[in-house]
């Protein structure tokens, strides 16, 4: 293999690594804008318990 061919081949495996790193960066922040929304979605309903129910356990017989 000559030396333009190596020269072309190292070229092709740099931009398909680029094309990678850009592709992973990209999912993640879609996950990072998903999870947030979630976030927000679940602190904005209201409480589906009231507050004071599940704090004590009667253990009486």
């Amino acid at each position: 293999m000559d030396i333009a061919a190596l020269a072309t081949v190292a070229a092709q495996a740099n931009v398909s690594q680029q094309a990678s790193i850009l592709m992973m960066k990209k999912v993640m922040d879609t996950a990072t804008d998903q999870s947030q929304s979630l976030l927000q979605l679940m602190g904005a309903g209201p409480a589906l318990s009231p507050a004071h129910l599940g704090n004590t356990i009667d253990i009486s017989i």
